[in-house]
């Protein structure tokens, strides 16, 4: 049998496994987590890490310093899946995904000491795991499995709860419509920009009316339909034309209304501002003023170098 586990380490290099027990395993700085890093980096409820059908997924359930694996930051509530010895960071701790074979006294415990699974590292030398392609069918799910009887045999007599053929039978059918279940019980993420899949983003814009740019980066994308209900309670007004033109360029902007000039918008943007590095066309600024200002109101404005 093969069983998983986390392996966290600190900076300070110390070193412990945790097996996971059940099908979900939730990270966080609140003592009631099923693993609690006790670092001010870490938010009460972190992360976590759910057994599924295609094998261990890690999700970030939107915490304020964010998950890492390598440099990469995860999106918010949205699962990534890990392969056998992915390493990703919370705070000040490394923590790997590890599937190792147990020992047949051990299997059933599944709590294994560290020299079972993994010999410590020398001193000064990082411990690295090669990662694996997972298989189709996850053995950590197998395992899982193993240890376990169909959910559906709950819904028949007790006389045929102990029968082999009819508990695999019935695995067919569970690794069928339960990831349907699944998605069905999440369907709210599909309906949240921040989490939907990609090709969504244009459908959620029709819903608000808003034109999004193909070329954008995807993160711009996310950030205008997240902010888009803000965004029109205060349309028409200097701030909310500021805030479009940020969101929507990526450029910081300044209005500024004078009072010897009434209903005139003096509109000054930096190009300097910019952090992805991408060009701005004045005329695209000049749509969305002209789009989103009061219709009794004028406009003067000077884009910086």
């Amino acid at each position: 049998m093969q069983i998983a586990q986390l392996i966290v380490q600190t900076r300070e290099g110390e070193i412990k496994a945790i097996p996971l027990q059940s099908l979900v395993l939730r990270i966080g700085r609140n003592p009631e987590c099923d693993l609690q890093l006790n670092n001010g980096m870490v938010s009460r409820a972190h992360a976590e890490v759910r057994l599924g059908l295609r094998g261990a997924t890690l999700t970030d359930l939107g915490s304020s310093n964010g998950t890492f694996i390598g440099d990469q930051r995860l999106l918010p509530n949205q699962p990534h899946l890990l392969a056998d010895g992915t390493s990703f960071r919370i705070g000040a701790y490394q923590l790997t995904y590890w599937i190792s074979a147990a020992k047949p006294q051990e299997a059933d415990e599944l709590a294994l000491p560290i020299p079972d699974l993994l010999p410590l590292p020398p001193e000064g030398v990082t411990m690295r795991v090669q990662a694996a392609v997972p298989e189709a069918a996850s053995p950590v799910l197998r395992a899982v499995e193993d240890r376990r009887a169909s959910l559906y045999t709950r819904f028949l007599p007790d006389i045929y709860q102990e029968n082999d053929f009819l508990q695999r039978f019935l695995h067919i059918f569970e690794d069928i419509w339960e990831p349907l279940e699944q998605r069905q019980d999440h369907i709210s993420l599909y309906f949240d920009p921040r989490t939907c899949p990609l090709a969504f983003l244009p459908w959620l814009a029709s819903w608000l009316d808003i034109p999004l740019n193909p070329h954008w980066p995807e993160a711009r994308q996310r950030h205008l339909l997240t902010q888009a209900m803000e965004l029109y309670s205060w349309r028409g007004t200097s701030y909310g034309l500021a805030r479009l033109i940020e969101i929507c360029t990526g450029l910081t902007t300044e209005i500024v209304e004078k009072p010897n000039e009434p209903f005139v918008f003096h509109i000054r943007i930096s190009l300097s501002s910019a952090t992805d590095g991408e060009a701005v066309d004045r005329a695209f600024i000049e749509e969305l003023i002209q789009t989103h200002k009061p219709a009794h109101a004028g406009y003067i404005l000077e884009v910086l170098p």
